[in-house]
Order: C-alpha cells, then structure tokens, then sequence
C-alpha cells in the first residue's frame, strides 16, 4: 500500500511537472514573440532615424555646394538688389531678367540634380525672407516666408546652415538650407540670401521600403497643411484627420479610410492590426520639424507609420504553441509508461549511478572552475553557433559583464560587433566565425566591445574542439594588447611628428612628398606645394623671447590646419618654415587658398597670457609636375617663389615663374 501510494503520488508529481512544463514553453514562447516584435519596433524605428538624419544631411551639403558657388552669389546679390529697387515682393523687369539667368545658370550646372540625386525642390531665397525663383515652381516667386517657415528664419537671423523636415508653401519633406555669403573686396563678407533643397519624398520612402521591405507612410495633421500651405497649394481633399503626404504601399488608404490607424505620439508605438485575413504591426511615432525639435511641447506636424506583414510570424508561433502541447502530452504518457514499468527495476541501479555521476561532475565543474578563473588570460568556449557556453572571470572583467548576461549569448555579438571607429565588423570577415566553418585553428588581432560600447585590440586565438562533427565549437582565448598598441603609437608619433607644432617633420614630409610623386606619375591630376616663412620671426624670439617664438609657430600650425583640408599634409622644414602638399588642387585653387592662409594669419595674432603678438607670413607656390623625379625640384621651385615673396615686401604669395633667373632676382638678403 505504501509503495502504491508512493507511485500514485510520483504520477501526480510528473503530471504537474509535465503541466508546469508546458505551461512555461508556452509562456516563453510567447515572451520570445513578444521580444522579437519590440526588437523589430527598436530596430526599423532607429534605421528610418537614421536614414532620415543621412537624408537631411545630404540635402544640407547639397545646398551648402550651391551655395559655395561664386556665380550664384552675385545672381543672388543682383536679385536682391533688382527687387529692392523695385519695390519689393517679385520685383519688376530687372528682376525677373536675374531670376532667369540664374534658373538658366542652374540648369546648365545642376540640370542632372533631380535625376542622379532625386532632388525635387531647390530654392533660392532673399535676405529678408522672399522668395526669389523654386525651381520646381519657377512661376511661384514673391511671397514671404519667415513667419510660417522657423527654420529659415532662424537661418536668416545667424546664417547658420540647418536642416529637417518642414512644411513649405510649395514643397513639404526634408529640406536643407545654407547661407548665401559673398565675399568682395570692398563689401567684404556679406550675407546676400539662403538656398533650399529637398529630395523626393514618395521616392525615398520606396526605395527604403524595398531595401528593409515594409510600408512607410508620412501622414500630416490637417490643419497645419492648412496654416502652412497657401491656398493655390493645398490638397484638394482633406476628408481624414490625417493627410498622406507620401506612402510606398496603397493599404495605408484603407486604414485611414476606416479609422484603423493608431493615435500620433512622440514615442513609437507598436500596434498589432488584423486586416483582411493578415497580421500586421504598426509603428508609429511623431514626424518632427524644426519648432517641435526645439520645443517638445510645439506638436508634431505629423506622423511616421511603419508596417509590415507579420503572418508568418504569428502562424509559426501558432504550430509552436500546438507542438508544445503535443510535445508535452506525448512524452508525458510515455514518461508515465516507463514510470510504472521501469521503477522497481531500475530505482536501484539509477540511485548508484545517479550518485556516481554526481560526484565526479561535481570534481570535474571543481577543476574546471579553478583552472578558469585562476587564468589572467580571457577563456571562453562557445558551440557551434559561436554561442558562449563557458567563459572566465578574467574574460568577464575585460568586457565588463556578469556571467548571467553572457552564457547562451552570441560572442560575435557581444564581443566582436564593431571596431574602433564604430563600424560593424561583417560576420563573413570574423576569424571565429571562419574557424568554425572550417575547423582550422586561428591567431589573430581582434578588436573586441566592452558592455559600455568601446573597444579595445587583443591578441587572440581560436581552438576548435576536435570531434565527430562541428557541433563541439571551439575555446578561444585572448589578452589585452592596447598597451603594446599604445607604445608602437607612441614611436610612430615620435619618428614622425615635429614634437613642438604637431606637424610632420622634415623626414616625414619629405616621404610623403615623395610618395605623392610617384603617385600624380601614375596616375596624373594636380597637385600644388606651399613653402611658407614666418616675415621677421627673429624679432619674435628677441623682443618678446623663444617660449613666445614656439607658441607663434604653433599658433601657425593651428591655423594652418584650420584652413586647409584634412588629407593636406603640413611639415615643418625647419626653423620657421613650413611646407604645405596640396594633393587634388592646382595653382588657382592653391592661390586662392594661400592668400586665404595668409589673411587669417595676418590678422589672428597669437596670444601669449594677455599679450598678442601680430606676426605675417611669405608664401611661395608650385606645382608637381610629371618630370620632377625627387622631391629637390617641386621644393626648389617653391623655395625660389617664397625667395621672390620676401623680396617683394614679405607679407604675400608668389606663384614659381619659370622665367624667372635667380641671379636676376634683386639683392641676396634672406633674412626671414
């Protein structure tokens, strides 16, 4: 009686565990769906944020290129000018004879805009805010626009360039906008109007939808289309609470039709919609411009909505939920079976083994965990799918996590995501991901994540367990090498810095002047060399002492960096004379940034505590030509210019003329 009892009560212990069981697959299952779909929510969510900021970026530099433009400045000065004189708004005759030539001059620079870079929308714009020639509405000009467009009359206030999303009397999407300045030499910089541009919403919109392949829709509130937009440019109707301004999918038109569509909020929302036999998930969060980013309580003009057909989704975890409960019952009666035949002959025998086995896995897991966290180096083991099983305590500390948030993770995820530089590292070109492929053991450096996001250089190798089949993984083991890294930095720097400036040294600009040779001999193009020289820097050192002769020469270096682009390369020769290489640019262009260089230098004086110490510099230029073969030629040239510069009053540019005779040039006195 007792025995039956023990096994009555032993069945009713194993239904309950089986329940329980179940039960818990079925909760997990579920809580894994529900993951994956916030994960889906996080992830579209973050790549449409930043496809937009590239977007508006992009139309920012877009308009900033235009802007750069010499001609477009005075066509825009003389616009401005023409309407004025005319009495404002569109102008008169004058005007409109700017106006064309400037429609003119951009179609002939930029006519392949709208084609190769989906731009839609360019606009030229006032000083004062009136519009001057839309591109795309060439026949629209005259009407004022500060007061219902804040980013551009913020950009008209500071003629800071911005960019975002904003509604337009004309155009409504994301527009970048960037000053007009012309500079002359009696008005000096002026400030002579704004250009906008803007790309082709519904075609963005499309092209992303067919890259992540779900919906998007931009739908905006009625009534700020109705404030914002003149009446000629409003919709013609305006059935909904909602206006679609752009969708790359037509259902969008079906869910605004029958009120479907999920309340706008500045968070994204997920909302799951059932919708003629299909599961979707809805996204939505708030469409931003410029007023409601600065100030969080303006409202939004609008909403993002992203959607895509989750059916699958849904049916998979379906089966699973019906596998689960099939699953369970069967193993259960089979369990329950086995049970009730097997326990007297087997209970015995299962006790001696049970307690055998448990002893040695208990020395075992011992051993283990001693050799493991006694070990300085990272060890970690992962299965077939690089999936951690173990790992130790020092590998633990050097990415900053606990063990629970890493065992069963993907080490490729976790460790080995990016590099330095915040670029993600491809799975194809991960040597533990190749290792086990191809079961080859591996030595590598790796740059491997931190928990907080950085990163840091190890020296690592990657062991494949040996077995019947892939499915044993493998042991990798790493150390951190960035002090090793640091060091060789530190020589590098050492062997090619001039440690005062911060400049390339002699040795160093020399190679790489060398280097640039030999690369315009095979492959041609331009490239300039400046040779500059501090006017009278003597008198630096005597009158105010060398601690303040460094600090001119670094000051120089800082402006110099300040002026030129970053692949530009400065070296200082030696004493007060420095080298610019130019690569790309051709003697106007290195003109223009010489005299430029000298400008700034001439009136930014260094300043030492509360003195500022006024200094000039003389510049020379040449040019690398294609029978220059050593680096003696191109410097030569230049130092002949810089010589002429200094003879002519210091303080300039001279551009090498080969007609030059350097027994011509008058006097031979070369002090700086």
């Amino acid at each position: 009686m007792q025995y039956r009892l023990i096994v009555f009560l032993s069945s009713a212990v194993l239904a309950a565990a089986f329940a329980t069981i179940g039960g818990y697959l079925y909760w997990q299952t579920k809580k894994y769906s529900e993951i994956e779909l916030v994960d889906s929510t996080d992830k579209l969510y973050s790549i449409y944020t930043i496809q937009n900021e590239i977007l508006s970026r992009h139309a920012q530099a877009l308009a900033y290129s235009i802007a750069t433009n010499t001609e477009i400045q005075h066509l825009l000065d003389e616009g401005n000018a023409a309407v004025h004189a005319e009495g404002g708004h569109g102008g008169g005759k004058r005007a409109a004879r700017v106006r064309d030539a400037l429609r003119e001059y951009v179609n002939q620079q930029w006519g392949d805009l709208p084609m190769q870079h989906e731009v839609q929308h360019m606009h030229f714009i006032l000083p004062d805010g009136v519009s001057f020639l839309r591109m795309d509405v060439p026949s629209h000009f005259g009407d004022s626009l500060l007061s219902a467009r804040p980013m551009l009359a913020d950009t008209a206030r500071d003629h800071l360039p911005r960019c975002g999303f904003e509604i337009g009397h004309t155009y409504t999407g994301l527009i970048g906008i960037a000053p007009v300045m012309r500079v002359s030499p009696s008005n000096g910089k002026r400030f002579v109007g704004m250009i906008e541009a803007g790309f082709d919403t519904g075609r963005q919109i499309r092209r992303l939808d067919k890259q992540l392949n779900i919906g998007i829709a931009l739908l905006l509130n009625n009534h700020r289309i109705l404030n914002a937009t003149p009446e000629s440019h409003q919709p013609t109707t305006l059935a909904h609470r909602h206006f679609i301004l752009a969708a790359s999918r037509p259902e969008v038109n079906n869910w605004l039709r029958d009120g479907l569509l999920p309340e706008s909020r500045r968070t994204p929302q997920t909302q799951l919609l059932a919708w003629q036999g299909r599961q979707f998930q809805l996204i939505s969060f708030a469409l931003d411009d410029h007023q409601s980013q600065l100030d969080p309580q303006f409202e939004p003009p609008g909403t993002v909505l992203l959607w895509h057909d989750i059916t699958p989704h849904t049916q998979r975890l379906e089966a699973k939920h019906t596998a689960i409960f099939r699953g369970i019952f069967t193993v259960y009666a089979i369990t329950q079976f086995a049970l009730l035949v097997l326990i007297r002959l087997f209970r015995r025998e299962w006790e001696r083994r049970l307690k055998k086995n448990t002893t040695t896995i208990e020395n075992l897991s011992q051993r283990n965990a001693l050799l493991l966290d006694t070990a300085a180096d990272g060890i970690c083991g992962i299965d077939h799918n690089g999936c951690i099983t173990f790992i130790n305590r020092a590998a633990l500390t050097m990415h900053g996590y606990q063990l629970e948030e890493v065992m069963g993770k993907n080490l490729y995820s976790l460790f080995h995501r990016n590099d330095p530089g915040g670029q993600a590292t491809l799975i194809e070109n991960c040597q533990l991901m190749q290792a086990l492929s191809d079961r080859k053991s591996r030595e590598s450096e790796e740059w491997l994540s931190r928990r907080d996001g950085s990163c840091f250089p190890a020296k690592m190798t990657i062991t494949p367990i040996r077995g019947q089949g892939p499915e044993n993984g493998a042991v990798v083991v790493f150390h951190d090498i960035t002090e090793q890294r640091n060091r060789q930095e530190a020589l590098l720097q050492l062997a090619t810095t001039d440690s005062l400036t911060g400049a390339s040294n002699r040795r160093h600009f020399l190679d790489q002047l060398e280097a640039e040779l030999s690369r315009q001999r095979r492959h041609g193009g331009s490239t300039s060399l400046l040779m500059t020289d501090l006017d009278l820097f003597k008198r630096v050192n005597d009158g105010h002492g060398h601690a303040a002769g460094d600090a001119v020469l670094s000051h120089f270096v800082h402006i110099v960096r300040q002026t030129v682009r970053r692949s530009d390369i400065i070296g200082r020769l030696g004493g007060e004379e420095f080298a610019i290489l130019l690569p790309g640019v051709g003697i106007s262009g290195a003109r223009e940034l010489a005299e430029r260089l000298r400008n700034v230098f001439e009136h930014t004086p260094a300043k030492i505590g509360n003195v500022f110490i006024p200094a000039t510099v003389s510049i020379g230029i040449s040019d690398l030509r294609v029978e220059d073969r050593t680096a003696d030629s191109p410097l030569h040239r230049a130092d002949e210019a810089l010589y002429s510069a200094k003879e002519a009053g210091r303080n300039c540019t001279m551009v090498y003329n080969p007609d030059w005779q350097r027994s011509n040039l008058p006097g031979t006195n070369t002090a700086s």
